[in-house]
């Protein structure tokens, strides 16, 4: 992608590659207004079916205004995808990218997520080693981060939902121009 080669993670259902170029995009584009970022994976949990994805609506602009305050943030980067196969209601995969000099640890955000979480719609899980300080120019550390968060693209699990009812969603920050 952009004249760079990534490995994945496309074990047995393989990837959907749109969904994967969004997520590496705002990678890149986040890298592009700050040499450092900080991005963490988390899971969502919901406690009942919808058919909408209006909680995760609402969780975004509760923590984006939060972030914002409490950080001076200029821009916030956001991947989620909605999946649901065994259990009787969806959840979310979620990886939250910001500025990683203002940022360094987090773990104030993860109570936060788990607060905001926990008042609109369920539980939340935070992975072991859910973060990486990531900066512009190592490869191997943004290869480390594209292979761990390119799981969220994976075919499984995505489509159980309303036709008009999306699978994923990113920030739509643009690329810095020079």
């Amino acid at each position: 992608m952009n004249g760079k080669t990534w490995w994945i993670n496309a074990r047995k259902s393989g990837v959907y590659s749109a969904m994967l170029k969004k997520m590496i995009g705002q990678l890149e584009v986040m890298l592009s207004y700050h040499s450092k970022i900080n991005v963490i994976r988390f899971d969502l949990k919901q406690n009942a079916y919808t058919d909408k994805n209006t909680q995760i609506t609402t969780f975004n602009r509760r923590l984006f205004k939060w972030l914002k305050r409490h950080y001076k943030l200029k821009r916030i980067g956001f991947i989620w995808c909605r999946e649901q196969e065994t259990a009787k209601h969806q959840h979310y995969h979620y990886v939250l990218i910001i500025n990683g000099h203002k940022v360094e640890k987090a773990s104030l955000i993860a109570s936060k997520v788990k607060a905001i979480w926990n008042d609109i719609s369920g539980s939340y899980w935070l992975p072991k080693n859910c973060y990486y300080n990531l900066k512009r120019n190592e490869h191997s550390e943004i290869q480390s981060a594209i292979l761990r968060i390119s799981y969220l693209a994976k075919a499984r699990g995505k489509s159980y939902r309303p036709p008009q009812t999306k699978d994923y969603g990113t920030s739509r920050i643009k690329l810095k121009q020079n």
